[in-house]
């Protein structure tokens, strides 16, 4: 058996936090450093911080000794509004450190970068050359919901006339101010929030990318955005939202094939029940919907604490399953990054809808 991998986790935010946790329960992990980004975080004890007992591990805000530092993979989470296009501080520090032969498994983007642009892909790749190291992007959505829940959904249908996929959470419960202000919430109608722009990136990213999965030819991604106002002060855990703000967000993509709509997602988050579209019931959960032939498939899912306790959180902690399931997503992409050959690494399954079973992509099929 190997030794244990060696980790930094890079961002000790919401989804890194999650990280640290699972990572100190885990004895086939070493956790060699974490690189923080504000200076209250700078030198804490990594248990300490999260209420755990001492783990031997300071925190720190010197980016250069994360970058030289002998480590296996790097779990990068910056902060989610981090700009991840071709020439950002975001991705050119990405590729040092992928430069400096440690793989990275994030959350944060770079999920199908061909769709912004080939030179993206091209940076990328050059950098895991140089550093012999591999990059997966993941994470719950954008991510495991569509590039492995969905791809697998498609496999009982040999033609399909469409797929739509909902994703309601009702965000009352969330801790992160940033998040809550990323979502717009207490924003006036005319502002634009920032979760426009991370939708733009992400959500049509990983849309595009499930489209050269299924190996349907994407046209273009069109979009909706409509959004929900207060109709009285809604009390949050980190601020109030006024009466007449931003209260909610309703944001629907669409993967156009052939000139129609063939893949969709519409995201829900929600703090008014009176807001939730007709026939949906309040809660954190999924819908897809594969229309298709000759078998169509629907379900429903829910990410818990605990399916037994039918319990949403653990007790005392109010970190979301999704969150939790995105950490997951990103530490079991560690064998991967650290064994696969250099280079972006896509997630790929074999239980999945092509239209012609020639144009089959699979890592399996050798001969």
């Amino acid at each position: 058996m190997r030794a244990p991998y060696r980790v930094i986790v890079w961002g000790p935010g919401i989804v890194g936090n999650a990280l640290l946790r699972e990572i100190a329960r885990k004895p086939e992990l070493e956790l060699v450093g974490v690189l923080a980004y504000s200076a209250e975080k700078n030198g804490k004890d990594v248990g300490e911080y999260l209420g755990l007992p001492a783990m031997g591990v300071r925190m720190t805000t010197d980016q250069e000794s994360m970058i030289k530092a002998d480590a296996d993979c790097v779990l990068f989470c910056p902060n989610m509004s981090a700009k991840v296009d071709l020439d950002s501080e975001t991705t050119n520090i990405l590729c040092r450190i992928l430069e400096s032969g440690k793989s990275v498994a994030t959350s944060i983007g770079w999920w199908y970068p061909s769709y912004h642009a080939q030179a993206l892909t091209d940076k990328l790749e050059a950098a895991c050359r140089k550093g012999n190291s591999c990059l997966h992007s993941t994470g719950v959505n954008p991510g495991w919901l569509y590039e492995r829940i969905v791809t697998t959904l498609t496999g009982a249908s040999t033609r399909i006339s469409y797929i739509k996929v909902q994703e309601l959470a009702d965000t009352r419960t969330i801790e992160s101010a940033d998040m809550v202000h990323g979502l717009g919430y207490g924003l006036e109608m005319s502002e634009k929030p920032w979760i426009e722009n991370a939708g733009d990136r992400g959500y049509s990213e990983v849309l595009a990318g499930t489209c050269a999965i299924l190996g349907v030819k994407l046209d273009r991604i069109e979009s909706e955005k409509k959004y929900f106002v207060a109709r009285e002060d809604i009390k949050l855990i980190p601020t109030t939202v006024r009466k007449g703000t931003r209260s909610g967000v309703n944001l629907l993509y669409h993967a156009i094939v052939d000139g129609r709509r063939f893949l969709t997602l519409e995201e829900i988050w929600y703090t008014d029940t009176r807001d939730l579209p007709e026939g949906l019931l309040p809660g954190d959960y999924y819908t897809i919907t594969v229309e298709g032939e000759p078998v169509s498939v629907r379900c429903k899912f829910e990410l818990l604490a605990s399916a037994e306790k039918n319990i949403e959180f653990r007790p005392g902690d109010l970190t979301t399953p999704a969150y939790y399931a995105t950490a997951i997503t990103v530490l079991q992409a560690i064998p991967i990054v650290c064994g696969a050959k250099p280079g972006i690494v896509y997630a790929n399954t074999f239980a999945n809808f092509v239209p012609d079973l020639r144009d089959f992509k699979s890592p399996l099929i050798v001969r």
